[in-house]
């Protein structure tokens, strides 16, 4: 639709993509931050792993724990959802419970965390995706442009919002 609200999404969208462009392709440090892209701290690292955590549930098609990582109310912009914010759990449960998936593997290349405060956080990364369809005997790879907000509530980390932008269709060797 062309409604106000639908044009607001999609304004907000671009710019969710020119940031997650921007932190990918040139770390940035924000004044008051308690660490700065590339430095290596605990809670970074911690931030890293999750968040490959979290995408090893998503190709595990393991909800239960894919949703104890995120916040009930979680926002994001991704391919899928056509340029709408996605708010809350039910559009991925939809995919996890209802799609067939071919044998993958996904890696995080180029992370790179921002720490805003002690108990939030950005990552930003470039995903790739390698696919093996046994029906062709075709191997290729997929990737986008990823960011992911995570935010410490009562001492466990969850993810806020995230933003995906697929960067190719399919890339085979």
């Amino acid at each position: 639709t062309n409604s106000l609200a639908g044009i607001f999404t999609k304004k907000t969208k671009e710019a969710g993509d020119i940031i997650t462009d921007l932190i990918a392709e040139q770390p940035i440090s924000l004044p008051g931050s308690g660490s700065f892209v590339g430095e290596e701290s605990p809670e970074a690292a911690e931030i890293q792993h999750l968040t490959q955590q979290l995408l090893d549930y998503e190709v595990k098609r393991d909800w239960i724990n894919y949703s104890k990582l995120c916040h009930p109310s979680i926002t994001g912009f991704e391919p899928q959802g056509n340029g709408h914010m996605i708010k809350g759990l039910e559009f991925q449960r939809f995919y996890f419970e209802t799609t067939t998936t071919t044998p993958h593997k996904t890696l995080i290349m180029d992370p790179q965390v921002t720490m805003l405060s002690p108990e939030s956080a950005v990552i930003a990364y470039v995903r790739i995706c390698q696919k093996a369809d046994p029906a062709t005997n075709t191997i290729y790879s997929i990737h986008s442009n990823e960011s992911r907000v995570w935010k410490r509530i009562s001492g466990t980390w969850l993810n806020m919002h995230y933003h995906k932008s697929n960067t190719s269709k399919v890339a085979t060797p």
